[in-house]
């Protein structure tokens, strides 16, 4: 579990979070959405402790893996993909020196997951944009904390590569994991995720997706009115399609089968 109470983020006189109070259950696929500059990426920074608050706290029961929206690693940088993978384990060994080999079982083990065993000794300059996305997540399999936030892991990258880390996803769940996930496709939000927190400087809602985002979007410079834009009003979303499936029934499709059109079509604003 993870969360927040009263949490309040300015950076100097602008405020970029107001008055936060939000908790995310384990065994629960939790997504955070709202209109660009709504304050996503800065409430995951702030509980994954990145960011420091000027008001409230936070609270969680466990160790956090964060992956931030950019790579935290050039990957020019002069490193091979299981070396990459290895530097997961830094919250256990503190040390690569004194790494076992049950930390390269599991870095291999990781990189199997996500698909990319054969390139194990190859340096990380010759993965694709898929490929280094499935090498961040085999770090963050290999790091094996119980709660995992992600800032729009999704953007970006080919759909095979989407359906593996969401499947990873699914997997994080039915083992108890905590995930909360930054998102700007609405119809995957409805189709796979059973909760959602709707962001726009201060939390809108939360719930079920079907019912936090049936009305739309608030604007980012909106204020406690309540006013929503439709969703496909809203910077760097996909709108709803009608007709979409619901996700509160915690239903997900099942592994291998295909992605939603929404995945395919998902583009990200400036934050």
């Amino acid at each position: 579990m993870i969360g927040c109470h009263d949490l309040s983020v300015h950076f100097g006189p602008n405020t970029a979070l107001e008055s936060v109070s939000a908790t995310f259950a384990p065994g629960v696929l939790s997504a955070v959405v709202g209109p660009n500059g709504g304050g996503k990426t800065t409430l995951l920074r702030a509980l994954a402790g990145l960011q420091k608050a000027s008001k409230g706290k936070i609270v969680c029961d466990g160790p956090v893996a964060y992956l931030s929206q950019r790579p935290e690693t050039d990957h020019r940088f002069p490193m091979c993909v299981e070396e990459y993978v290895l530097t997961g384990t830094w919250r256990r060994t503190g040390d690569a020196r004194r790494l076992g080999r049950d930390e390269f079982d599991r870095a291999h083990d990781a990189l199997f997951r996500v698909g990319l065993a054969d390139k194990r000794a190859q340096p990380l300059e010759v993965l694709s944009g898929g490929q280094w996305q499935r090498a961040r997540f085999a770090r963050l399999i290999v790091e094996d904390a119980p709660i995992v936030l992600l800032d729009e892991p999704l953007t970006g990258i080919d759909v095979p590569s989407a359906e593996l880390l969401l499947a990873l996803l699914d997997q994080w769940r039915n083992e108890g994991r905590t995930v909360v996930t930054v998102l700007h496709d609405l119809p995957l939000v409805l189709e796979r995720f059973s909760h959602v927190a709707v962001m726009a400087g201060r939390l809108v809602a939360s719930g079920a997706p079907t019912e936090c985002l049936h009305g739309g979007l608030p604007s980012a410079d909106s204020t406690g009115s309540g006013t929503h834009a439709g969703l496909s009003g809203a910077g760097g979303y996909t709108a709803r399609a009608a007709g979409s499936p619901s996700a509160s029934s915690g239903e997900l499709a099942p592994k291998g089968a295909p992605l939603p059109a929404s995945v395919m079509t998902t583009r990200a604003g400036p934050r």
